[in-house]
């Protein structure tokens, strides 16, 4: 299943963020700390303005690269063929 990392300033913004666009919060991880996303897999970032003045923005964003890099691709298929 997808999941949401909103990375915002705080984890009430990131709860606003998902009520607001009507994302259960089961499917959302608030990107509070680099623990908490290194090894994800099938998710899409979400950048709130207040991210942007974090302190830890960089490290945040260096994981989120990591971890979108080991995604499989899109135009891969299950049985090792491209589509």
């Amino acid at each position: 299943m997808l999941k949401y990392v909103v990375c915002a300033g705080r984890s009430e913004e990131a709860r606003a963020w998902a009520r607001a666009h009507g994302v259960p919060q089961g499917q959302c991880i608030y990107a509070g700390s680099v623990r908490k996303l290194d090894g994800l897999r099938d998710f899409a970032v979400v950048r709130l303005r207040s991210f942007f003045d974090r302190s830890d923005r960089d490290e945040i964003e260096a994981v989120l690269r990591r971890c979108e890099m080991k995604m499989p691709s899109p135009l891969a298929r299950h049985d090792g063929t491209e589509a």
